[in-house]
């Protein structure tokens, strides 16, 4: 990004004029394909935000992982084994990431050791379920997967 004399990514948003095209076009797999339309950039009008126009919320203070956490505090905590058993809604995404993210926190690359957070999770797991776990973490679904089962 320094390179580009840019500072921030926001101000990388839009930028079209900022790539390469050439190099990809010159690509065998490339030869003869228009890209004028993805590489397009209008104008931008004074009175429309090119970004940041909605405030998202993700409901992640609702998600799952908050159960978890706290359900897992012994093994986070003080390395003991926890097994537990949790019901599951496809509208629970990404299942076990955040409790992985707070051992990660604490323990690093590292992680807990093998099976020391053991959860049987029974239901219908929704999308990512399991996606980029911690070492140490164990996740047993009954049931079904939505997709992208990690």
């Amino acid at each position: 990004m320094a390179q580009l004399g840019v500072a921030k990514f926001d101000d990388l948003i839009g930028r079209a004029d900022l790539l390469d095209t050439r190099k990809g076009i010159e690509h065998w797999k490339a030869k003869g394909l228009d890209f004028s339309r993805v590489f397009y950039q209008p104008e931008e009008c004074e009175d429309v935000a090119p970004r940041h126009v909605d405030v998202q919320d993700h409901g992640l203070e609702r998600a799952l992982d908050h159960v978890l956490i706290e359900k897992a505090k012994a093994a986070i905590e003080n390395g003991e084994h926890v097994s537990f058993i949790q019901p599951v809604r496809n509208v629970n995404r990404t299942v076990g990431a955040m409790l992985s993210g707070v051992i990660a926190k604490k323990h690093g690359h590292d992680g807990l050791a093998d099976d020391a957070v053991h959860i049987q999770l029974k239901g219908t797991a929704g999308q990512s379920f399991g996606a980029f776990l911690a070492k140490g973490v164990t996740l047993d679904l009954v049931g079904d997967g939505n997709d992208y089962v990690g």
